[in-house]
């Protein structure tokens, strides 16, 4: 079989045959520090009454068709303990992409009396995912691997996880997302490309320095196997809980930047991440990623049961 030649090498990230790289729609979530509940919704629990978050950015990592990412995130509680989250996120990586409808359902107890709560979720996928055939320049245009290849290819999923937490103080968590190792070959049988179950890692601590000052310190991490892995970590600096500013790094040689004010029951937030999004030392030029973040807390003051 002829060699197939691919002109953004982001295209690798969803065929098997490049396992030391994430697939589409599987790194972490830059916001992670400000919703976590993006890589385990069992963390919906930090918030008693309903939520809404967006996020978006573009990472300028590729001179055409170059990373862009958006997220949306629905929270609230229906019953005490008994709740649901609504993500849809979607991410593009050179030609492909993918769009995940998330719907999870969450159950929280409470553990200690000083709040304390173990918080449980289990989800269900939707995703579509898409390539962009008609930009792929190969040598033989009659080659099988590219014969028969659909634009689009729907799947479903599911995530499950769990976490430990207690407001405006701590939070750690450990999920999974994946957990169907199902195919995603674009309907064609010359192509394995298997979906990589993948686990997720993330927490988070709040340091009271005075009554004015806080500082908290967050991490996350990324399993899918031995040569797919990722994680990050920083700090953030709190003034009465309105205004924040952060830094913090990346597994992959990035730094990022961050900044926001919270006005009422509205927050919004911009990052700046100075770094590629694989291992910056391969490339002459430092990419930059500037994302924005939104959310808005719905009923605030009610207390968490």
């Amino acid at each position: 079989m002829k060699k197939t030649i691919f002109t953004m090498i982001s295209l690798c990230c969803i065929i098997s045959i490049s396992q030391a790289q994430m697939q589409v729609g599987q790194g972490i979530n830059s916001w992670h520090h400000k919703s976590p509940q993006s890589i385990n919704m069992s963390l919906i629990s930090m918030y008693s009454v309903p939520t809404l978050t967006f996020e978006a950015g573009s990472r300028l990592d590729a001179f055409g068709n170059h990373p862009t990412q958006g997220n949306l995130i629905a929270s609230g509680y229906f019953a005490d303990g008994v709740g649901a989250g609504l993500q849809i996120s979607h991410e593009q990586a050179g030609l492909s992409s993918t769009l995940d409808a998330q719907l999870a359902f969450v159950y929280h107890v409470l553990i200690s009396q000083k709040g304390d709560k173990m918080s449980f979720f289990l989800g269900g996928h939707f995703m579509q995912n898409k390539l962009q055939v008609d930009n792929i320049i190969v040598l033989d245009a009659y080659d099988p691997a590219m014969t028969g290849i659909s634009d689009f290819q729907p799947n479903g999923n599911a995530s499950a996880g769990i976490s430990f937490l207690r407001e405006n103080k701590y939070y750690i968590g450990i999920s999974s997302y994946r957990l169907f190792q199902n195919q995603n070959s674009y309907f064609n049988s010359l192509w394995e490309n298997r979906n990589q179950r993948t686990y997720y890692l993330v927490g988070a601590y709040n340091l009271g320095l005075s009554e004015q000052f806080d500082l908290e310190f967050s991490g996350a991490g990324v399993f899918a196997n031995s040569k797919a892995y990722a994680w990050e970590a920083g700090a953030d600096l709190k003034f009465k809980r309105t205004l924040w500013a952060g830094a913090g790094y990346k597994s992959a040689g990035a730094l990022k930047f961050n900044a926001g004010i919270t006005a009422q029951s509205w927050t919004f937030g911009y990052m700046c991440t100075y770094g590629s999004w694989i291992d910056a030392k391969t490339y002459t030029y430092k990419a930059v990623n500037n994302s924005i973040f939104i959310r808005k807390i719905f009923n605030e003051g009610r207390p968490m049961k």
